[in-house]
């Protein structure tokens, strides 16, 4: 496994990580991994190498957490584990947000969940309109200050509020973020215009979810097949969103590489986003162990300049400025 260097920290991260929206009660229809499960899974990729798993307060409403610290329960010592807050997880009027009576609540109940004293990640789920970021940035630098937090990041933030959050932290001498966790894949590269110039330029590293794009990347949605049983039922409808016209003119050059590097076409995705500019690790998930095995052998995946280049050329983002701005840039 090869590890990289997370931000500006002294944190290293495995290229592929363990993501947890699966463990627990079957949550917006993605769930349903139990703790036997769910042991193996941490296990498998602790032994394949990986170091770094990631979760949310609000995945199965806790459960995910839990299981998630059961799991790694003798080798913690070994893992960096990522949580986020955010999210409602109750319907009390302090059950959401990132104010600093809401941070000190869900952090507290996090460690116990997770049945740890301390998170090496904790990350924003997402911008909060109705909290001064100055508020939100003390209670995160106290946490820090207090060992109970090791590095802090942000996920599902705009370029634009990455900025204002990393640049109120700098003036107000407060602990700054080291990552960000977005979606990004060969289907949805929107955060190429935008957040990963501004993430390089802040000196964050990059976690991706969704690599593959709920499942599409794994090549088992393909235009005029039926999927009776497949979680996207109504690709226009899917989250998250994907072009699905790039997806299927990417579909065949995907198997003809996965051909030649004797692998999946999930894994050949997934190596694709892993070796993008500024990505540190890319989250990875799955239901059951093969299909774990499965995308851990993305790690064995090292496509060639020319290789990025055509599946690059399939899925480009349109861009969001003049020409003549984009050629500007380029040349800098």
């Amino acid at each position: 496994m090869e590890y990289r260097i997370l931000g500006q920290s002294g944190l290293k991260v495995s290229r592929l990580s363990l993501g947890t929206m699966t463990f627990g009660n079957n949550q917006w229809g993605i769930g349903g991994v139990d703790q036997e499960l769910a042991d193996q899974m941490v296990s498998l990729a602790l032994d394949h190498g990986v170091n770094l798993f990631d979760t949310a307060n609000v995945y199965a409403l806790g459960e995910s957490e839990e299981i998630l610290g059961r799991a790694l329960k003798g080798r913690r010592h070994q893992a960096v584990v990522a949580t986020k807050v955010r999210s409602r997880m109750g319907p009390g009027l302090f059950d959401t947000g990132l104010s600093r009576k809401h941070l000190y609540d869900a952090l507290h109940a996090s460690l116990r969940r997770l049945g740890t004293d301390y998170i090496d990640l904790y990350q924003l789920h997402g911008f909060d309109a109705d909290v001064p970021m100055e508020e939100t940035l003390r209670t995160l630098h106290q946490f820090v200050t207090s060992g109970k937090v090791r590095y802090l990041g942000l996920s599902n933030f705009a370029a634009w509020q990455i900025a204002k959050a990393q640049g109120l932290a700098s003036c107000h001498g407060l602990e700054r973020f080291v990552s960000a966790q977005m979606h990004y894949s060969l289907v949805n590269r929107d955060v190429e215009n935008e957040v990963v110039p501004a993430i390089r330029d802040h000196g964050m590293g990059l976690i991706v979810w969704s690599a593959l794009s709920g499942g599409f990347l794994s090549g088992k949605y393909r235009a005029g097949v039926a999927r009776p049983e497949a979680r996207i039922q109504d690709m226009a409808q899917s989250f998250p969103p994907f072009d699905v016209s790039a997806g299927q003119r990417v579909l065949e050059p995907l198997d003809i590489l996965a051909v030649r590097h004797r692998t999946s076409i999930a894994a050949v995705s997934l190596a694709w986003v892993a070796d993008r500019p500024g990505v540190a690790s890319v989250l990875i998930g799955a239901r059951g162990l093969q299909q774990l095995e499965e995308n851990l052998r993305a790690e064995e995946v090292r496509l060639t300049p020319d290789e990025s280049r055509q599946l690059d050329d399939l899925t480009a983002p349109a861009p969001q400025y003049p020409g003549w701005m984009i050629a500007s840039q380029a040349r800098e």
